[in-house]
C-alpha cells in the first residue's frame, strides 16, 4: 500500500533518460544550466485537500555555493479530480553559465490550514521570488549575480517559510522542516536533461524509476505505473550549449555587421576609395569613429557579459573580428571585393559548423580572440573545479566545440 504523505524516509533518486544520445557531462566554459520544477504529489485521501493546502520552497546553489537562488513553490492545487500538479509552467532557475562546482538543492513542503489571505500571498510570493531569480540571472557579471536582488529573494524565502514553519498546530511537514538536501557532481548532469526525484516514503529500486511523459506532464513512473507512493517533487536540470534569451547588446552586433558588409559594397561600387574603406578598419585617434572602435567597444562587453559562456562569448567575439579581417582583405584586393568577402564569410561559417579549424590567419585570429576572452575570465571558474569539468579553449578544441552552437552561429553571420 503506498505511503502516506508526511511518512516514511527521505530520498533523492537521480534518473538519467537512457534514450539520449547525448552524453556530455556539464563543463565550465562550455555549458549553462537551468532547473525547472516539473510536478509534485501528495498522497492525501478523503478531504484532505479540502481542509489544508502545501506548499515549499526550493533552494538552488551553484559555484561551491557562491550563488544561491531561492525559490517559492506557492501552493498544490488540483484540477479536474487529478492527483498530480504541475509545479509551474515556467523554469526556477533560467540558462546559467555554469562556472563550475557542485551543485545543490534544498526542498522543504508543508502543509497548513486553507486560508485565501495566506494562499494568495505564497502564491505571490512564488511569482515574486521567480521574477527575483529571472534577474539575478539575466545581470550576472563575471563575479556572479548582484547581492542586492539575492537579498530580496532571501526576504521573500524567509517570509514563506515563517508562514509555513511557525503556525502551531495547524503546520503539518511533508518533506522534514528543515528541509530534503541533495549535492549533484557536475559529472553526474549528462545530457539535454537529468531529473532528480525528491521523495519521501517506501525506499524504491532507481533502476525501476523512469520520466516519461503522461498527459501534457513529465512523471515519474516506477514499475511502469505513474508514482503515487509518498509525497515527491520531480525537478529537471537542464544542460545546454546555446543561450536561449537575449542580450541587449545583440542589436550593437547586428548593426556591426550590416556596416562591415556596407563598407565593402560601397568600396565596391565606387562611392568610397579604397583607402577611406581601410581607414574605417583601424583605430581612430578618439577611439569611437571607425568600425575597428566599434568592435573594441562590443568586445569589452562581450568579454564582461557573465551570462553568457565563455565559448559562446568567444564565438561571438572571434566572427566579429574575423568579419572585419575578412572585409580588409576584400578591399585591399585586386578582385571583386563583394565576392571575396562573401566567399570568406561563408567559407569561415561552413568551417565553424562543422567543427573545423578557419584556414589561414583568419584562424589564427578567431582563435586568439576566443583564448584571450578564456584567459581574461579564468578567474570567474570556481577554484575547487575539477579540471576535467572546464572545457578547453585553445588550438583545435576552439573549433571542434563550435559546432555545438548552430543557433549561435547562425545569430553570429548575419552578413
Amino acid at each position: 500500500m503506498p505511503t502516506e504523505a508526511g511518512q516514511g524516509e527521505h530520498h533523492v533518486y537521480h534518473i538519467v533518460p537512457k534514450d539520449s544520445t547525448d552524453k556530455g557531462k556539464l563543463t565550465a566554459h562550455n555549458h549553462y544550466i537551468g532547473v525547472e520544477a516539473v510536478a509534485w504529489y501528495i498522497n492525501k485521501k478523503g478531504n484532505w485537500l479540502a481542509q489544508r493546502m502545501a506548499s515549499g520552497t526550493l533552494d538552488i546553489k551553484l559555484s561551491g555555493g557562491l550563488e544561491e537562488y531561492q525559490a517559492a513553490l506557492g501552493t498544490f492545487e488540483l484540477a479536474g479530480g487529478a492527483k498530480t500538479a504541475p509545479v509551474f509552467d515556467k523554469p526556477v532557475l533560467y540558462d546559467r553559465n555554469y562556472r563550475g562546482g557542485p551543485i545543490s538543492f534544498t526542498a522543504m513542503l508543508s502543509a497548513i490550514k486553507k486560508d485565501a489571505v495566506i494562499g494568495s500571498m505564497l502564491k505571490s510570493a512564488a511569482n515574486a521570488s521567480l521574477g527575483i531569480i529571472a534577474g539575478m540571472v539575466n545581470a550576472a557579471t563575471l563575479s556572479g549575480p548582484p547581492k542586492i536582488l539575492s537579498a530580496a529573494g532571501e526576504d521573500i524565502i524567509n517570509s514563506v517559510r515563517k508562514v509555513l514553519c511557525d503556525t502551531g498546530e495547524n503546520r503539518e511537514p511533508i518533506f522534514d522542516f528543515t528541509g530534503l538536501e541533495f549535492a549533484m557532481r557536475p559529472e553526474s548532469i549528462v545530457g539535454p536533461q537529468t531529473f532528480l526525484l525528491l521523495h519521501r516514503g517506501a525506499a524504491l529500486d532507481e533502476a525501476k524509476l523512469m520520466v516519461r511523459t503522461e498527459g501534457q506532464l513529465l512523471m515519474p513512473f516506477y514499475n511502469n505505473a505513474v508514482l503515487d507512493d509518498g509525497a515527491w517533487l520531480l525537478l529537471r536540470i537542464r544542460r545546454s550549449d546555446e543561450y536561449s534569451g537575449v542580450r541587449e547588446w545583440f542589436d550593437d552586433a547586428r548593426k556591426l555587421q550590416g556596416r562591415i558588409k556596407s563598407l565593402v559594397d560601397d568600396v565596391a561600387a565606387g562611392f568610397l576609395s579604397k583607402e577611406d574603406g581601410l581607414a574605417q578598419l583601424k583605430p581612430s585617434s578618439t577611439g569611437d569613429k571607425t568600425l575597428l572602435d566599434e568592435f573594441s567597444r562590443l568586445r569589452s562587453i562581450i568579454n564582461n557579459d557573465g551570462v553568457l559562456t565563455e565559448r559562446e562569448a568567444g564565438l561571438y567575439v572571434g566572427q566579429l573580428y574575423t568579419a572585419i579581417l575578412a572585409a580588409k582583405k576584400a578591399i585591399s584586393s585586386d578582385q571583386n571585393p563583394q565576392q571575396m568577402f562573401t566567399d570568406v564569410i561563408k567559407s569561415t561559417s561552413q568551417a565553424l559548423s562543422q567543427g573545423q579549424r578557419i584556414g589561414g590567419m583568419l584562424g589564427e585570429a578567431f582563435e586568439e580572440q576566443v583564448t584571450s576572452l578564456a584567459k581574461l575570465r579564468s578567474f570567474s571558474v570556481v577554484a575547487d573545479t575539477n579540471p576535467h569539468r572546464i572545457a578547453n579553449l585553445s588550438g583545435d578544441e576552439v573549433f571542434q566545440s563550435m559546432r555545438y552552437m548552430p543557433k549561435a552561429l547562425k545569430r553570429s553571420l548575419k552578413f
